[in-house]
């Protein structure tokens, strides 16, 4: 009696198994239903990607829209970026005189133009001694106000600039914004007040351009994949609805007097009601609580587009804009690039893109009730799958399992290519194999820790990013050895032969101090997305586009480049607060040089080394011992420097020709930001040395030597370089070119 009681009592624990996995199936459910609407960009998101490509919008190929692009050719011909808003004043009306029927200006006219007469009047010359000049130049005429008369004769449309908003979707925050306000929205059905996402102005936009023109959104907010795959239509901007710069253009080429928003009855926020659909003349567009539509592009995405220069130097380009709606903005090269399910684009391509899909009214649909449908599927299939699985065997029971969630992907598929209506089956077929799987028990548990050894080995080596994902997918996935294009920061710390001779009875001060600086080298490395690998003595080597890939590894390693040395002062900072240290700096010399390169795990065990091995991590290290020789801190090969010479300012350092080389290869360093590049001073700098490279190398030494001193006389001029030039000038003059001179300097890497 007593055993049978005790067997009794402790049956329900043969239960458990089943047990755990229900409560996993209602924890699946719950989490399915809370991240219906979610941006996360995860499985489902590349899924729905899939479907568009397999199956992509029908939509007329003949697009109602043009591009005028501010290129890489327009910025070599007219100057560089940003332009005089006066520029692009003469932009809208060269698209006007063409025969546009609308005009979109896309990049932000919330910030003031820093190169408006007062703007510099105000700013660039304040404190100055000319002030007579500053007030003279404030009294010249508005770029603002040009750009306001030029939209004044024309449909045209300015918009915010992208930085007043949030580049993570899921960031976007609700304000209330007044419907009653807009020039170019109409509440459908009355409402006053609506809840949307919020761009926010930098600054105050000019009354006049204001005036003329409605005022628009041009970001496009990224899901957290750093993949833009839904359109926001509707923003809050000023306290008033502002639609997207896309929807605008769509509006213009329907010939639509106003975009009609009707509100959810069954949804309210804080601030305002909830949008439910958009009408755009006889298009109906539904959208979710945060006014947002899928971007869902055609098979071709075409986009006809004339360079900014042919609108203002040839007229012959102006029959293409005849009956378009024209779109201004800037090309991939000059202005960011938007990375979309089908591949990167321009800001300017995407918005045609998207206005035509909104035009053409091919919508791919998400109701906000999907995540009820597929809750409910993952608690049905979950339970059927544990209810089979009870009855056959484990590879049986899986095979079930694969089969009906095939047909689950089979039936959300046909769901997408018949009605463009997007089913998630990932949440219901993984409930499937939870369910078939319950009669293994925990085979799985402790697969979480297969990696934690290599995770152990790259702490402190690797960006959080990526360690992240080596903890999420392993690092068989993640850390795998490849060959692909790299970019290599190699850099070097020493300390000056003055300074190491002072400290020569304290010898561990010495390595105390470089060791301090490697460790503060490789936390900023990791910071700004590098992959840092400790090199013998003082040298770190920074790897960007590696292990994640990284279409813009160029741009962001000279940018941590920047970064390292301006970290330098922090470092001195603190050995100059030791006493017995005053006067001690570490001096920083770095390297970058970009090229395909071997990169992945390099050891064993807790000793393993994420590092690379290739010519330009040579080439890397070889220019970093040159900072001595020249001056810069930051050298760079010329690969680099053709790559984003546009972003940065550079200074050719000289043309160098490997041992039994006969091809000559240039060095720059690299100065500073394109702040620094588009200074009066810069400038003034580069052109003088470019004069003087040349007429050194084209064997014209006393025009080289005029040219030095001419350069000599602006900022910046006192480096080691132009000492060395100097020398080498004086050489030539009193012993002659060598036969075959080039200008370049035999060298070993």
């Amino acid at each position: 009696m007593a055993k049978s009681m005790f067997g009794g009592g402790l049956r329900w624990l043969g239960a458990l198994p089943l047990l755990a996995m229900i409560c996993a199936m209602a924890a699946l459910a719950v989490t399915t239903l809370a991240n219906a609407d979610a941006r996360h960009g995860g499985p489902r998101e590349r899924l729905f990607d899939l479907y568009q490509r397999l199956f992509p919008a029908k939509i007329d190929a003949a697009s109602p829209f043009h591009i005028v692009e501010i290129d890489r050719e327009s910025v070599d011909r007219i100057g560089p970026w940003p332009w005089p808003r006066s520029l692009i004043a003469e932009l809208v009306t060269a698209s006007e005189e063409a025969g546009a029927t609308g005009v979109l200006y896309i990049e932000g006219v919330d910030r003031p133009d820093p190169l408006s007469p007062e703007t510099i009047g105000e700013f660039w010359l304040a404190g100055a001694s000319d002030q007579r000049l500053a007030q003279q130049l404030a009294l010249l005429p508005s770029t603002d106000l040009m750009l306001a008369r030029s939209l004044e004769g024309t449909r045209g449309a300015i918009a915010v600039d992208q930085s007043s908003v949030s580049k993570d979707a899921s960031r976007l925050v609700l304000e209330r914004a007044d419907a009653a306000g807009s020039r170019v929205i109409k509440a459908t059905d009355g409402t006053d007040f609506f809840g949307l996402p919020a761009a926010r102005l930098a600054f105050p936009i000019d009354g006049k351009l204001a005036a003329a023109a409605p005022l628009t959104v041009a970001a496009l907010p990224a899901d957290k994949d750093g993949v833009a795959r839904s359109a926001t239509l509707l923003w809050s901007a000023g306290g008033r609805i502002a639609p997207l710069a896309a929807l605008e253009a769509a509006r213009m080429s329907l010939g639509a007097d106003a975009i009609g928003v009707a509100a959810d009855a069954t949804a309210v926020t804080s601030v305002g009601r909830t949008p439910k659909r958009v009408k755009l003349g006889g298009v109906d567009i539904p959208v979710s609580n945060a006014a947002s539509t899928r971007i869902y592009f055609p098979r071709r995405l075409t986009a006809p587009s004339t360079p900014a220069w042919k609108l203002i130097e040839d007229r012959s380009s102006f029959g293409k804009l005849a009956g378009k709606v024209v779109i201004i903005g800037l090309d991939g090269f000059v202005g960011p690039t938007l990375k979309t399910a089908r591949g990167e684009m321009s800001m300017p391509k995407a918005h045609a893109l998207i206005a035509q899909q909104l035009a053409g009214g091919a919508i791919a649909e998400r109701p906000s009730s999907m995540g009820y449908v597929e809750a409910l599927g993952v608690m049905l299939l979950g339970a059927a799958a544990i209810m089979w699985s009870q009855k056959l065997d484990f590879w049986k029971a899986v095979g079930v399992a694969a089969l009906a969630a095939g047909l689950v992907f089979a039936g959300s598929l046909a769901a997408f290519a018949t009605g463009r209506l997007l089913i998630d089956p990932l949440a219901p077929a993984l409930a499937l194999f939870f369910g078939a799987l319950t009669v293994a028990g925990g085979r799985t548990i402790g697969g979480a820790l297969q990696d934690d050894s290599v995770r152990g080995s790259f702490k402190g080596a690797l960006p959080e990013t990526t360690m992240k994902k080596v903890r999420e997918e392993g690092s068989s996935e993640v850390l795998e050895g490849s060959l692909r294009p790299l970019t290599i920061l190699a850099c070097e710390l020493s300390l000056l032969d003055q300074d190491i001779e002072r400290l020569a009875d304290k010898p561990g001060e010495v390595t105390n101090l470089i060791a301090m600086g490697c460790v503060h080298l490789k936390k900023a490395i990791i910071e700004t997305g590098g992959a840092a690998d400790q090199a013998e003595g003082g040298r770190v080597l920074a790897y960007f586009n590696a292990p994640l890939e990284n279409a813009d590894h160029v741009r962001d390693a000279c940018s941590a480049a920047l970064r390292l040395v301006e970290s330098m002062d922090k470092i001195n900072t603190e050995i100059e607060s030791a006493p017995h240290l005053h006067g001690v700096q570490l001096h920083l010399a770095i390297g970058v040089a970009t090229g395909d390169c071997y990169v992945g795990p390099m050891g064993h065990g807790r000793q393993n080394r994420y590092s690379a091995i290739g010519k330009p991590v040579e080439l890397a290290s070889f220019l970093s011992r040159q900072a001595t020789l020249y001056g810069p801190a930051i050298i760079c090969d010329e690969t680099v420097h053709k790559k984003i010479n546009h972003h940065f300012a550079f200074l050719e350092l000289d043309r160098l020709k490997e041992l039994n080389s006969d091809r000559p290869f240039s060095i720059f360093a690299l100065v500073g930001n394109p702040f620094i590049k588009s200074s009066k001073g810069f400038r003034a700098l580069e052109e003088s040395h470019r004069q003087l490279l040349q007429s050194y190398r084209e064997g014209d030494f006393l025009s080289a030597r005029a040219n030095l001193a001419k350069t000599r006389q602006s900022p910046g001029a006192k480096i080691a370089l132009f000492d060395l030039y100097e020398q080498r000038i004086q050489s030539m003059i009193d012993k002659g070119a060598p036969s075959g001179w080039d200008g370049s300097q035999t060298v070993t890497i």
